[in-house]
């Protein structure tokens, strides 16, 4: 690659594989491997970081953090990642468990890029100075107190480090609380519902929460699955073809209209394509109808429910 393209690559948000950033020597091996999972499926996409955000409505930045291990990953930008390159999210999200369970765990608050403070000065003999303890809250001093006088009035110094625990607790329940409220209300609302839906492309949209309701085996082993979303009240399928030339419709449950793809080449081995989204108040009436190239005859249709 010339001086020329390397600029081009890098102001159009290319990170390609060989150029990525070392990852931190003390990240955990799960978070580590999702960390590459996620990198070779963005380089095989050939997608600039500008194109994936475009693609994913996360931005440049925040993959630039996810792809570098400056920032854990959150669950819908890997499940939005599998969706835009096509590929099958579900082992992507076991390995997304098992890096989140092992990271916080090992009780990790901070970036896992971010290098913890020395706490200690190193001389030219190999010795090192301690650097001077932060000074110690009133609390812990209370407590420290406490429990120096136990030894002496061991009933009343007990009963009094159990009333000052009881005082603790109630501020720290009253802040777990107002904390798991707003990680609810950070959920993003969906952009589209029912007829604003139709045509759209479910894999650019927020509608994060459907649910398969119909699938099928095709004769010629090309796999379809009716998906809906409740949040944004709109259907489409999804499918892994076999062959190309392939066509397939969606009814919607008052048959007003019908959404439909007709790819002329396949994806990248078991990735999958999808149709356009059409409104869907509910699964009944949700139809699907596939049909074979011009070589092999005939159609097969579904309903949701089958």
């Amino acid at each position: 690659m010339n001086h020329v393209e390397k600029g081009r690559s890098h102001a159009m948000g290319h990170l390609p594989g060989s150029h990525w950033r070392t990852l931190p020597h003390n990240l955990p091996a799960a978070y580590r491997d999702l960390v590459k999972d996620l990198r070779h499926l963005k380089d095989r996409s050939r997608l600039s970081l500008t194109e994936l955000g475009q693609k994913t409505a996360i931005s440049k930045s925040s993959w630039e953090r996810y792809l570098n291990a400056k920032q854990f990953p959150p669950r819908h930008a890997v499940q939005a990642l599998c969706r835009a390159v096509q590929v099958d999210e579900e082992a992507v999200l076991a390995r997304w468990e098992r890096a989140d369970a092992e990271w916080n765990r090992g009780g990790n608050t901070s970036s896992p890029a971010e290098p913890k403070p020395d706490q200690s000065t190193a001389h030219a003999d190999g010795s090192h100075d301690k650097e001077p303890a932060a000074p110690r809250s009133p609390i812990r001093r209370a407590l420290l107190a406490a429990s120096a006088l136990i030894t002496v009035r061991p009933r009343a110094t007990t009963a009094a480090v159990l009333l000052l625990c009881t005082a603790m607790l109630a501020p720290a329940a009253i802040i777990h609380a107002s904390y798991g409220a707003g990680r609810a209300s950070d959920a993003r609302p969906p952009i589209c519902r029912l007829r604003s839906c139709e045509g759209r492309d479910p894999l650019t949209t927020a509608c994060e929460d459907p649910v398969t309701v119909g699938s099928r085996m095709a004769a010629d082993g090309t796999r379809l699955e009716i998906r809906l979303s409740p949040s944004c009240q709109a259907g489409w399928v999804r499918s892994w073809p076999t062959h190309r030339d392939f066509r397939i419709e969606v009814t919607s449950p008052d048959g007003h209209a019908q959404a439909a793809t007709t790819p002329t080449a396949l994806p990248t081995a078991g990735g999958m394509v999808t149709t356009t989204m059409i409104a869907a108040a509910h699964a009944t009436g949700l139809r699907c109808c596939y049909y074979p190239s011009a070589g092999r005859p005939g159609r097969e249709c579904f309903n949701a429910g089958s």
